[in-house]
Protein backbone atom coordinates (compact mmCIF):
# COMPACT_ATOMS: atom_id res chain seq x y z
CA UNK A 1 0.00 0.00 0.00
CA UNK A 2 1.60 3.15 -1.03
CA UNK A 3 -0.11 6.95 -0.07
CA UNK A 4 0.48 9.95 -2.15
CA UNK A 5 -0.93 11.31 1.03
CA UNK A 6 0.34 9.45 3.73
CA UNK A 7 -1.48 11.31 6.47
CA UNK A 8 -4.88 10.10 4.66
CA UNK A 9 -4.40 6.58 5.55
CA UNK A 10 -7.11 4.40 5.40
CA UNK A 11 -8.35 2.48 8.52
CA UNK A 12 -7.68 -0.88 6.76
CA UNK A 13 -3.99 -0.44 6.66
CA UNK A 14 -3.79 0.53 10.37
CA UNK A 15 -6.08 0.11 13.39
CA UNK A 16 -8.37 -2.19 11.20
CA UNK A 17 -5.49 -4.35 9.68
CA UNK A 18 -6.60 -6.92 11.70
CA UNK A 19 -9.75 -7.64 8.91
CA UNK A 20 -7.65 -8.36 6.06
CA UNK A 21 -7.18 -11.75 6.64
CA UNK A 22 -10.38 -11.72 6.62
CA UNK A 23 -11.90 -9.64 4.55
CA UNK A 24 -9.22 -11.31 1.56
CA UNK A 25 -7.90 -14.34 2.72
CA UNK A 26 -5.03 -15.54 1.42
CA UNK A 27 -6.72 -18.73 -0.57
CA UNK A 28 -8.21 -16.30 -3.05
CA UNK A 29 -5.05 -15.45 -4.18
CA UNK A 30 -4.28 -19.17 -5.34
CA UNK A 31 -5.19 -18.36 -9.11
CA UNK A 32 -3.59 -15.25 -9.45
CA UNK A 33 -0.12 -16.64 -7.73
CA UNK A 34 -0.48 -19.72 -10.47
CA UNK A 35 -0.42 -17.66 -13.26
CA UNK A 36 2.63 -15.24 -11.92
CA UNK A 37 4.73 -18.48 -11.83
CA UNK A 38 3.70 -19.57 -15.18
CA UNK A 39 4.40 -15.83 -16.54
CA UNK A 40 7.36 -15.94 -14.73
CA UNK A 41 8.83 -19.22 -16.08
CA UNK A 42 7.68 -18.35 -19.48
CA UNK A 43 10.23 -15.43 -19.31
CA UNK A 44 12.77 -16.75 -17.00
CA UNK A 45 12.78 -20.11 -17.41
CA UNK A 46 12.05 -23.05 -14.43
CA UNK A 47 13.45 -22.66 -11.10
CA UNK A 48 13.53 -20.21 -8.04
CA UNK A 49 13.70 -16.69 -8.84
CA UNK A 50 14.11 -13.55 -6.45
CA UNK A 51 10.96 -11.33 -6.14
CA UNK A 52 10.53 -8.96 -4.40
CA UNK A 53 6.85 -7.83 -3.86
CA UNK A 54 5.97 -3.84 -3.43
CA UNK A 55 2.88 -3.12 -1.46
CA UNK A 56 2.80 -6.68 -0.51
CA UNK A 57 0.12 -5.86 2.23
CA UNK A 58 -0.92 -8.80 4.14
CA UNK A 59 1.60 -11.12 1.86
CA UNK A 60 -1.59 -13.13 0.32
CA UNK A 61 0.24 -13.10 -2.92
CA UNK A 62 3.43 -14.44 -2.07
CA UNK A 63 2.73 -16.87 0.42
CA UNK A 64 2.00 -19.29 -2.99
CA UNK A 65 5.32 -18.00 -4.12
CA UNK A 66 7.55 -17.93 -0.99
CA UNK A 67 10.10 -20.64 -0.01
CA UNK A 68 9.42 -19.98 3.75
CA UNK A 69 6.13 -21.07 2.77
CA UNK A 70 6.32 -23.98 0.88
CA UNK A 71 6.55 -22.13 -3.11
CA UNK A 72 9.95 -22.16 -4.21
CA UNK A 73 10.91 -18.17 -4.12
CA UNK A 74 12.72 -16.86 -2.76
CA UNK A 75 10.72 -13.73 -1.74
CA UNK A 76 10.90 -10.18 0.26
CA UNK A 77 8.02 -7.51 1.26
CA UNK A 78 7.61 -4.16 1.28
CA UNK A 79 4.76 -2.22 2.40
CA UNK A 80 4.26 1.17 4.18
CA UNK A 81 1.92 -0.07 6.34
CA UNK A 82 3.12 -1.84 9.96
CA UNK A 83 -0.11 -3.70 10.50
CA UNK A 84 0.04 -5.04 7.26
CA UNK A 85 3.49 -6.12 7.54
CA UNK A 86 2.82 -7.69 11.15
CA UNK A 87 -0.19 -10.06 8.82
CA UNK A 88 2.29 -11.13 6.44
CA UNK A 89 5.31 -11.74 8.92
CA UNK A 90 2.82 -13.88 10.73
CA UNK A 91 1.22 -15.26 8.02
CA UNK A 92 4.61 -16.39 6.20
CA UNK A 93 7.62 -16.38 9.15
CA UNK A 94 11.18 -16.11 8.21
CA UNK A 95 10.38 -13.52 4.92
CA UNK A 96 11.99 -10.29 4.54
CA UNK A 97 8.96 -7.75 5.11
CA UNK A 98 10.40 -4.00 5.07
CA UNK A 99 8.58 -1.00 5.94
CA UNK A 100 8.60 1.59 3.75
CA UNK A 101 7.36 3.78 0.72
CA UNK A 102 7.77 2.39 -2.83
CA UNK A 103 8.39 5.68 -4.37
CA UNK A 104 11.81 5.59 -2.65
CA UNK A 105 12.46 2.52 -0.46
CA UNK A 106 15.90 0.99 -1.28
CA UNK A 107 16.84 -2.61 -0.56
CA UNK A 108 20.10 -2.49 -1.78
CA UNK A 109 20.16 -5.40 -3.37
CA UNK A 110 18.40 -6.84 -6.83
CA UNK A 111 15.39 -9.26 -7.99
CA UNK A 112 14.74 -11.31 -11.07
CA UNK A 113 10.89 -10.10 -10.62
CA UNK A 114 9.48 -6.86 -8.90
CA UNK A 115 5.85 -7.24 -8.32
CA UNK A 116 3.14 -4.49 -7.65
CA UNK A 117 -0.29 -5.33 -7.76
CA UNK A 118 -3.30 -3.40 -6.86
CA UNK A 119 -0.85 -1.28 -4.15
CA UNK A 120 -0.10 0.40 -7.59
CA UNK A 121 -3.87 1.84 -7.46
CA UNK A 122 -2.83 4.38 -4.57
CA UNK A 123 -0.60 6.28 -6.97
CA UNK A 124 -2.44 9.04 -7.14
CA UNK A 125 -0.43 11.10 -10.00
CA UNK A 126 1.74 9.88 -12.68
CA UNK A 127 4.84 11.67 -10.70
CA UNK A 128 4.50 9.26 -8.01
CA UNK A 129 4.48 6.24 -10.37
CA UNK A 130 7.27 7.29 -11.97
CA UNK A 131 9.73 7.30 -8.80
CA UNK A 132 7.63 3.94 -8.38
CA UNK A 133 9.02 2.67 -11.08
CA UNK A 134 12.57 4.17 -10.43
CA UNK A 135 12.41 1.71 -7.39
CA UNK A 136 11.03 -1.32 -9.92
CA UNK A 137 13.95 -0.74 -12.01
CA UNK A 138 16.48 0.24 -9.33
CA UNK A 139 15.85 -3.43 -7.66
CA UNK A 140 15.65 -5.87 -11.00
CA UNK A 141 18.21 -7.55 -12.82
CA UNK A 142 19.20 -7.02 -16.14
CA UNK A 143 16.79 -9.02 -18.30
CA UNK A 144 14.79 -9.05 -14.88
CA UNK A 145 10.54 -8.75 -15.34
CA UNK A 146 8.43 -5.98 -13.92
CA UNK A 147 4.96 -7.07 -13.17
CA UNK A 148 2.54 -4.24 -12.55
CA UNK A 149 -1.58 -5.08 -12.10
CA UNK A 150 -3.47 -2.03 -11.49
CA UNK A 151 -6.54 -3.51 -10.52
CA UNK A 152 -8.44 -1.00 -13.17
CA UNK A 153 -7.28 1.58 -16.08
CA UNK A 154 -9.40 3.79 -17.53
CA UNK A 155 -10.81 1.35 -20.11
CA UNK A 156 -11.70 -0.66 -17.61
CA UNK A 157 -13.27 0.72 -15.05
CA UNK A 158 -16.80 0.81 -14.11
CA UNK A 159 -18.33 4.10 -12.14
CA UNK A 160 -20.77 2.21 -9.41
CA UNK A 161 -19.81 -0.86 -9.34
CA UNK A 162 -20.52 -2.40 -6.45
CA UNK A 163 -19.53 -5.78 -3.91
CA UNK A 164 -20.44 -7.04 -0.94
CA UNK A 165 -19.60 -10.58 1.31
CA UNK A 166 -19.61 -11.68 4.55
CA UNK A 167 -17.76 -13.54 6.88
CA UNK A 168 -17.46 -15.16 10.48
CA UNK A 169 -14.24 -14.74 13.05
CA UNK A 170 -13.55 -16.21 16.75
CA UNK A 171 -14.51 -12.59 17.83
CA UNK A 172 -16.81 -10.68 15.05
CA UNK A 173 -19.24 -11.18 12.30
CA UNK A 174 -18.24 -9.23 9.71
CA UNK A 175 -20.44 -8.10 6.57
CA UNK A 176 -18.51 -5.95 3.96
CA UNK A 177 -19.43 -3.69 0.75
CA UNK A 178 -17.25 -2.07 -1.65
CA UNK A 179 -18.54 0.93 -3.74
CA UNK A 180 -16.21 2.64 -6.43
CA UNK A 181 -16.94 5.89 -8.15
CA UNK A 182 -15.20 8.42 -10.22
CA UNK A 183 -16.48 12.07 -9.08
CA UNK A 184 -14.99 13.54 -11.83
CA UNK A 185 -14.27 11.79 -14.94
CA UNK A 186 -11.93 14.34 -16.37
CA UNK A 187 -8.52 13.32 -13.36
CA UNK A 188 -7.10 10.55 -12.96
CA UNK A 189 -8.44 9.34 -9.64
CA UNK A 190 -11.15 7.41 -8.21
CA UNK A 191 -12.26 6.63 -4.91
CA UNK A 192 -13.06 3.76 -3.53
CA UNK A 193 -15.61 3.61 -0.50
CA UNK A 194 -15.31 0.49 2.07
CA UNK A 195 -18.24 0.04 4.98
CA UNK A 196 -17.96 -2.57 7.04
CA UNK A 197 -20.11 -3.61 9.93
CA UNK A 198 -18.66 -5.30 12.62
CA UNK A 199 -20.54 -7.50 15.11
CA UNK A 200 -18.69 -8.07 18.29
CA UNK A 201 -19.65 -12.04 18.95
CA UNK A 202 -20.14 -11.35 23.00
CA UNK A 203 -21.80 -8.10 23.34
CA UNK A 204 -23.58 -8.35 20.26
CA UNK A 205 -23.41 -4.77 19.24
CA UNK A 206 -22.13 -3.56 15.89
CA UNK A 207 -20.08 -1.00 15.11
CA UNK A 208 -20.30 0.91 11.62
CA UNK A 209 -16.94 1.88 9.89
CA UNK A 210 -16.88 3.90 6.53
CA UNK A 211 -13.19 3.59 4.98
CA UNK A 212 -12.16 6.21 2.06
CA UNK A 213 -9.71 5.05 -0.37
CA UNK A 214 -8.41 7.47 -3.03
CA UNK A 215 -6.87 5.50 -5.93
CA UNK A 216 -5.17 6.73 -9.24
CA UNK A 217 -6.84 5.59 -12.74
CA UNK A 218 -4.52 6.21 -15.94
CA UNK A 219 -5.13 4.72 -19.64
CA UNK A 220 -4.26 1.68 -20.76
CA UNK A 221 -1.46 3.63 -23.04
CA UNK A 222 -0.46 6.23 -20.30
CA UNK A 223 0.82 3.10 -18.28
CA UNK A 224 2.93 1.58 -21.19
CA UNK A 225 4.48 4.86 -22.16
CA UNK A 226 5.36 5.31 -18.24
CA UNK A 227 7.21 1.43 -18.06
CA UNK A 228 8.84 2.72 -20.91
CA UNK A 229 9.53 6.38 -19.68
CA UNK A 230 11.51 4.52 -16.89
CA UNK A 231 13.83 2.08 -19.03
CA UNK A 232 11.83 -0.62 -19.41
CA UNK A 233 10.45 -2.17 -22.84
CA UNK A 234 6.88 -2.32 -21.76
CA UNK A 235 3.97 -4.36 -23.07
CA UNK A 236 0.51 -5.29 -22.04
CA UNK A 237 0.45 -8.72 -21.48
CA UNK A 238 -3.34 -10.25 -20.61
CA UNK A 239 -6.22 -8.55 -19.11
CA UNK A 240 -7.34 -11.05 -16.03
CA UNK A 241 -10.14 -12.43 -15.40
CA UNK A 242 -12.58 -13.23 -12.01
CA UNK A 243 -11.34 -16.11 -11.16
CA UNK A 244 -12.46 -19.42 -8.77
CA UNK A 245 -11.87 -17.20 -5.91
CA UNK A 246 -13.90 -14.36 -7.07
CA UNK A 247 -10.86 -12.24 -6.71
CA UNK A 248 -11.58 -9.04 -9.58
CA UNK A 249 -10.20 -8.79 -12.77
CA UNK A 250 -7.27 -7.15 -13.06
CA UNK A 251 -5.20 -5.18 -15.58
CA UNK A 252 -1.35 -6.89 -16.35
CA UNK A 253 1.72 -4.94 -17.75
CA UNK A 254 5.06 -6.37 -17.91
CA UNK A 255 8.16 -4.07 -18.34
CA UNK A 256 11.65 -6.30 -19.00
CA UNK A 257 14.56 -4.28 -18.09
CA UNK A 258 17.26 -4.38 -20.79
Amino acid sequence: MAESNPSATPRLYDDLAWLWPHLSPPEHYVTEAARLNELIAKRLGPGPKRILELGAGGGHTLVHLAQQAGGQHDCAAVDLSEPMLDNCRALIPGIEAVAGDMRDVRLGRTFDVVLIHDAIDYLLTPGDVMKTLATVNEHLVAGGLAVIAPTYTHETFVDGEVADDGTTTDSAELTYFTYVHDPDPADDTFEMILLYLIRDQTTRQVETVEDRHAMGLFQHGVWLQMIEDAGLRAEYVEQGEEDAEDEAAWALFVGTKP
